[in-house]
């Protein structure tokens, strides 16, 4: 049990560590509050009744907190990250707004709660002022990384599977002047602490365990999480380098100091400006080609100021610009025709492999999204991974993207498709000249990804340097946005990037989704496209909707598990029928029929 939530039995003999929460806050209590709710010192965040929260440039005290926040007057709060963009306390937020409800908020918070117990940390359980969510805290025993705290909580939603929301601090580092996101004070409104043992009861706050940062480090290392600090800024960002190592790419020769072929002028100025296009056209965001460009002039010796180069980018923009937009109506008319000729000329559909599925649908299309839908344990990956095998074995370049999976699961099921039998049983000096031999002409590549961004930028990098024709993103509602922050908002955003993306670079991609709770309650199953979890953008954007369901999985030996593929959307292609089912082979994770 946490130090900080007792009922009211164990308070009496814990001593001073807590005492039953009163109508007003003692003294104590807020020395407690201040002392453990604690981030920037020289300023604060201050919302006066019916008005909005402003910063105020002054320490926050005991009086304040009594007289004003306390009793209605004066909401106060506090700016988590430091200067230095380190921070004293850290929480996750669950909410049940009317405009992104999440009733299942409390199981969430008790989830994370006792998680946290279990790893042997001390959480503090406060309901928001609202009174409709919740948050779960941790204080630190000394500042900690405000990166190092968002990769701690991200390794733990990566084993819990609740979709953390909103985890405060909100960014890796402070840029500029900024403060940050602010946090309230506890005891505003609603607000109070329960214990989550006791049924939620009333207990007020008075002290906790905190946690060190080689505590936080410790755990992120246990759940294979980096602990290295994110790059600094300026230099070559990481999707800079990524480009840049695509051999005889157009970046990566004007980078080395190549010219267009068509250019005229060789001289240094002319080959910033190439890169600036490249890197406009490659949709690079505007300050991470002006560091590129910067680092480019220092490394050559190269003496341009930074105006020198924000003139430089604004004019490749222009020049991009003007490029992109020449294309004449019937010429672009005439490609699309010369397109569907030469699609229908060759492989118009990338297929299964699984006879009655492709019977029934085809197969998924280039240029097409198609989303694959099930439950938690839902056979999602396991479809998904044969998929992707399957066409890369007929020699179809294919670019399976993970943001669940580790590259030792990833392995674990490649063994199991092409050896099968029980796991203790293989033996590596046999099994890897087999594995070797199956994947070796294959172009079968796997590429971890945590946000939109990652997955936009791996599909151009693998489209430029290995033509690839299927992606499979597994899965969609894992993936972070760089953008948006509200999860509805989130989905909407990744739906439509994916779409582009696979119309941009003429590549089927297969998007794995989680479906809603609904289909547990079904007495017969009869998937509709609106149960893709958290935005009916997903709807809208495929080209194609599929579901997975298990029947009899897990019963008595002896019975035999069907598995349930249901069709309910084909935007480009037929559906010659909806439900398509199949037999699966556990020792080697595949479908047939």
């Amino acid at each position: 049990m946490s130090q900080a939530f007792r009922s009211q039995s164990a308070a009496r003999s814990a001593g001073p560590h807590l005492i039953l929460k009163h109508m007003t806050m003692s003294t104590d209590t807020a020395k407690q509050i201040l002392k453990y709710f604690n981030g920037r010192s020289d300023v604060i965040a201050a919302q006066p009744k019916g008005s909005t929260f402003r910063p105020v440039h002054k320490p926050m005290t005991e009086e304040m907190l009594l007289a004003e926040h306390v009793e209605g007057t004066t909401c106060f709060g506090f700016y988590l990250m430091r200067p230095d963009s380190t921070v004293l306390c850290s929480c996750i937020d669950f909410d049940n707004h009317p405009d992104q409800p999440d009733p299942a908020w409390r199981d969430k918070a008790e989830k994370l709660y006792y998680f946290l117990e279990e790893q042997e940390f001390d959480p503090c359980l406060e309901i928001s002022a609202s009174g409709y969510g919740a948050h779960v805290w941790l204080f630190f025993s000394e500042p900690v990384p405000a990166f190092l705290i968002r990769r701690f909580w991200a390794a733990i939603d990566g084993v819990l599977k609740i979709d953390f929301r909103e985890v405060y601090p909100r960014q890796d580092t402070l840029k500029g002047k900024g403060l940050g996101n602010l946090v309230r004070y506890p005891y505003w409104n609603r607000s109070r602490f329960v214990d989550p043992d006791s049924d939620w009861c009333d207990i007020e706050f008075a002290n906790c365990t905190t946690v060190s940062k080689d505590e936080i480090e410790l755990f992120c290392q246990k759940l294979g999480t980096s602990t290295a600090p994110p790059e600094p800024a300026g230099g070559l960002s990481g999707r800079m380098k990524q480009l840049l190592a695509v051999e005889n790419s157009d970046l990566s020769l004007r980078w080395r100091g190549i010219p267009r072929e068509t250019s005229k002028d060789n001289s240094r100025s002319s080959i910033v400006f190439q890169i600036a296009c490249e890197a406009v056209y490659q949709r690079i965001p505007t300050e991470e080609i002006f560091d590129a460009l910067r680092h480019w002039c220092d490394e050559q010796g190269y003496k341009k100021s930074d105006e020198w180069i924000k003139l430089t980018i604004d004019n490749a923009y222009k020049s991009v610009a003007k490029r992109t937009s020449e294309v004449k109506g019937e010429t672009l008319a005439i490609g699309c025709v010369r397109q569907f000729f030469k699609r229908r000329s060759g492989q118009q559909y990338i297929r299964t492999g699984i006879e009655p599925l492709d019977r029934a649908i085809d197969g998924l299309g280039r240029g097409e999204m198609g989303i694959f839908g099930a439950r938690p344990g839902g056979g999602k990956s396991a479809f998904a991974l044969q998929y992707g095998l399957h066409n890369a074995e007929q020699g179809v370049p294919v670019l399976m993207l993970n943001a669940e999976m580790s590259e030792f699961e990833i392995g674990r099921r490649l063994v199991m498709r092409y050896v099968g039998g029980e796991e203790t049983t293989w033996d590596e000096d046999a099994v890897l000249p087999l594995i070797e031999s199956k994947l070796r002409n294959t172009k079968f590549f796997y590429q971890g990804v945590a946000s939109i961004a990652d997955v936009e930028q791996s599909i151009r990098l693998y489209s430029n340097s290995h033509k690839i024709q299927l992606v499979i993103i597994d899965y969609l509602q894992l993936l972070r946005s760089d953008k948006v922050t509200g999860r509805y908002e989130v989905v909407t955003e990744i739906s439509q990037r994916i779409k582009h993306i696979a119309r941009k670079y003429d590549v089927a991609v297969l998007a794995l989704c989680q479906v809603s709770r609904e289909v547990e309650r079904m007495e017969e199953i009869d998937f509709k496209s609106d149960m893709l979890r958290e935005s009916g953008q997903l709807e809208n954007d495929a080209d194609m909707i599929m579901f997975g369901h298990w029947y009899g999985r897990g019963k008595a030996a002896g019975t035999e598990p069907k598995y349930l593929v249901q069709i309910t959307k084909r935007r480009n292609g037929p559906i010659r029928r909806d439900k398509v089912f199949l037999k699966f082979d556990a020792e080697t994770q595949t479908f047939g029929y």
